[in-house]
């Protein structure tokens, strides 16, 4: 109950005044909306072409599309924030933690990167499509001084720049990627996909193929930088996939269950570095599709198809890859389930069948976010069981007092769902406001927002 106490407090501390500032309903740009918006605020955008470079000045809030709400993904791409070559199309500069959230956008034409994250800034970074941007450094997304953006579900193509047209990471700055596209980006001199500067960052799930420079196309490392990669595939970067510096200090690649073209021949350390070559490593065409909208995507043959990590522990994978299809679902021959390489789960089906009912087949408990949310007057709630259990499903205001149950019982393995219809548990029906659901069995406690609107 101590616990139980304590959440509530913090969430309270945090999401007692949230607002949702609609744009451009409520504020005409993205930047006002922000120059406005107080930490734990979300401004939600509708679709359209914004041509802005907007800086979250230190406020540690959600910027986001539709695609939060809905889950569509075709409001990434119908939702868009334009540079118009006039510097960094959007800016994290003044310290946000990973409270700072920017998802659900296309980012572009920006003249000084698409996204820069300087200064300890640690945004989350998520569905999102980065293109058409230029810079000295960083074409896609610059992160230097301390900052390591968290990257999940971001597509990272056609960007430009002296170095690391893709990502330049330097001066302690540490992304964590996964789930993410980085292709048909070109670098001027070094670091088409990735550029390392004393960086460690950390790539899970990525795929970083069709990227060129004059060295490490794929990527670029010097002065002690030490990139790490679980289930990555590395092909088609010309001239060479990853390249060391030939001066400075030592630096060291970790590469584990990862498809590397040339495998660890084709990686030109220039005396200067080490490469551990650990377990699971392969260096076969990966046989991408090539066509579609989805061109990296696999093939039914590929050699990357249930060669990833067989132990995801601690990896804090979602549960789909980058374009929402169920990440862990079929197994080998002993019915184990293993992941794919790269980016995209070959085969798997997405997370709702044509009737919205969710799907979900992996090994873990997982609670979903309601939907819709906001909502008004009823909410979906969908979660998954690994195994059969005591189910508890309890809806609670921002005071941490709990407004109804709605699910209190033994459930068997799969797919369950329910729906609040927003009423208390005398049936009457409770304010517009921020509510939480919390999830609770034998061995498994989450809780997640959703806000009633009226």
């Amino acid at each position: 109950m101590k616990k139980l106490i304590l959440i509530f407090v913090l969430l309270t501390t945090t999401c007692l005044y949230s607002t949702i500032i609609n744009i451009p309903a409520d504020q005409p740009t993205i930047q006002v909306g922000i120059n406005v918006a107080v930490n734990s605020d979300t401004l939600l955008v509708q679709p359209g072409t914004y041509l802005e470079n907007i800086n979250y000045n230190g406020k540690n809030i959600t910027i986001a599309s539709l695609f939060l709400t809905t889950q569509d993904t075709t409001y990434i791409s119908q939702t868009i924030i334009d540079g118009n070559q006039n510097g960094t199309v959007v800016s994290f500069e003044n310290g946000e933690t990973n409270g700072a959230v920017l998802t659900g956008f296309t980012i572009t034409n920006g003249s000084g990167g698409g996204i820069g994250c300087v200064y300890t800034s640690y945004p989350r970074l998520e569905n999102l499509i980065i293109t058409g941007n230029s810079g000295d450094a960083g074409g896609g997304i610059l992160c230097m001084i301390g900052s390591s953006p968290t990257l999940e579900n971001v597509t990272i193509t056609g960007n430009s720049a002296h170095i690391g047209s893709g990502i330049n990471c330097s001066l302690s700055s540490n992304p964590d990627l996964i789930n993410v596209l980085i292709v048909g980006n070109s670098a001027v001199a070094m670091g088409g996909g990735i550029s390392c500067y004393e960086a460690n960052p950390s790539l899970v799930n990525v795929t970083i193929s069709d990227n060129t420079a004059n060295e490490g196309s794929g990527i670029y490392c010097r002065e002690n930088s030490g990139p790490e990669l679980i289930d990555c595939i590395f092909w088609n970067n010309s001239p060479v996939n990853i390249f060391f510096d030939i001066d400075g200090e030592s630096n060291n690649i970790t590469i584990s269950y990862s498809d590397i073209q040339d495998g660890e021949a084709g990686i030109v350390t220039n005396n200067n570095g080490t490469v551990n070559w650990l377990d699971g490593n392969i260096e076969e065409d990966p046989l991408f599709t090539g066509t579609g909208e989805d061109p990296y995507s696999l093939l039914v043959d590929s050699p990357c198809i249930d060669a990833g990590i067989p132990d995801t522990t601690g990896l804090n994978l979602p549960p789909w890859d980058i374009i929402g299809n169920i990440r862990i679902w079929d197994g080998d021959g002993d019915g184990i389930a293993i992941i794919d390489m790269g980016a995209y789960e070959y085969g798997s089906p997405p997370y709702v069948d044509v009737e919205d009912n969710v799907i979900i087949q992996t090994s873990e408990v997982f609670l979903h976010q309601n939907y819709p949310n906001p909502f008004n007057p009823t909410t979906t709630i969908s979660y998954s069981l690994k195994e059969n259990s005591k189910v508890s499903l309890n809806i609670y205001n921002i005071k941490g007092q709990k407004v109804k149950t709605l699910v209190n019982e033994e459930l068997t393995t799969g797919q369950h769902s329910v729906v609040w219809n927003g009423t208390d548990e005398n049936n009457k029906t409770v304010s517009s406001g921020i509510y939480f659901y919390k999830l609770k069995t034998n061995n498994f406690e989450k809780a997640k927002k959703m806000i009633l609107m009226k």
